[in-house]
Protein backbone atom coordinates (compact mmCIF):
# COMPACT_ATOMS: atom_id res chain seq x y z
CA UNK A 1 0.00 0.00 0.00
CA UNK A 2 1.70 3.38 -0.86
CA UNK A 3 1.67 5.39 2.37
CA UNK A 4 4.06 8.13 0.74
CA UNK A 5 4.08 10.05 -2.10
CA UNK A 6 6.33 13.28 -3.05
CA UNK A 7 7.61 15.27 -5.17
CA UNK A 8 10.31 18.03 -5.16
CA UNK A 9 11.90 19.76 -7.54
CA UNK A 10 15.84 19.39 -7.49
CA UNK A 11 16.55 22.44 -10.09
CA UNK A 12 15.19 25.21 -11.28
CA UNK A 13 13.91 26.56 -15.63
CA UNK A 14 11.90 23.93 -17.64
CA UNK A 15 14.26 21.44 -17.90
CA UNK A 16 13.88 21.16 -13.87
CA UNK A 17 14.74 17.43 -12.74
CA UNK A 18 12.11 16.08 -10.15
CA UNK A 19 13.11 14.03 -7.24
CA UNK A 20 10.33 11.18 -5.83
CA UNK A 21 10.31 9.70 -2.96
CA UNK A 22 7.41 6.96 -2.34
CA UNK A 23 6.69 4.35 0.81
CA UNK A 24 5.08 1.55 0.69
CA UNK A 25 3.98 -0.70 3.31
CA UNK A 26 2.86 -4.33 3.57
CA UNK A 27 1.26 -5.81 6.33
CA UNK A 28 1.19 -4.65 9.71
CA UNK A 29 5.33 -3.90 9.96
CA UNK A 30 7.30 -3.93 6.53
CA UNK A 31 7.82 -0.41 5.18
CA UNK A 32 10.48 0.61 2.67
CA UNK A 33 10.79 3.60 1.18
CA UNK A 34 12.36 4.07 -2.74
CA UNK A 35 13.92 7.12 -4.72
CA UNK A 36 14.15 7.96 -8.18
CA UNK A 37 15.09 11.39 -9.76
CA UNK A 38 14.61 12.32 -13.29
CA UNK A 39 13.60 15.39 -15.91
CA UNK A 40 10.23 13.73 -16.63
CA UNK A 41 8.48 13.39 -12.86
CA UNK A 42 6.37 10.49 -14.44
CA UNK A 43 9.55 8.72 -15.18
CA UNK A 44 11.09 9.65 -11.55
CA UNK A 45 7.96 8.19 -9.99
CA UNK A 46 8.13 4.95 -11.49
CA UNK A 47 11.82 4.91 -10.67
CA UNK A 48 10.64 5.77 -7.15
CA UNK A 49 8.28 3.22 -6.79
CA UNK A 50 10.40 0.40 -8.54
CA UNK A 51 12.88 0.94 -5.56
CA UNK A 52 10.36 0.30 -3.27
CA UNK A 53 9.37 -2.52 -4.70
CA UNK A 54 12.52 -4.10 -5.12
CA UNK A 55 13.73 -2.78 -1.30
CA UNK A 56 9.99 -4.96 -0.14
CA UNK A 57 11.02 -8.00 -2.13
CA UNK A 58 14.36 -8.08 -0.47
CA UNK A 59 12.35 -7.65 3.08
CA UNK A 60 10.50 -10.57 2.28
CA UNK A 61 12.56 -12.64 1.01
CA UNK A 62 15.48 -12.52 3.94
CA UNK A 63 12.28 -12.53 6.42
CA UNK A 64 11.20 -16.00 4.59
CA UNK A 65 15.20 -17.40 4.46
CA UNK A 66 15.30 -16.49 8.15
CA UNK A 67 12.26 -18.37 9.37
CA UNK A 68 13.02 -21.14 7.50
CA UNK A 69 16.52 -21.53 8.71
CA UNK A 70 15.01 -21.00 12.19
CA UNK A 71 12.78 -23.80 12.00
Amino acid sequence: RLTLYQVNAITEGIDAQAEVTVRLKQGEDLLANGHGANVDTLVASALAYIDALNKLFVLTSTRKIHLISVN
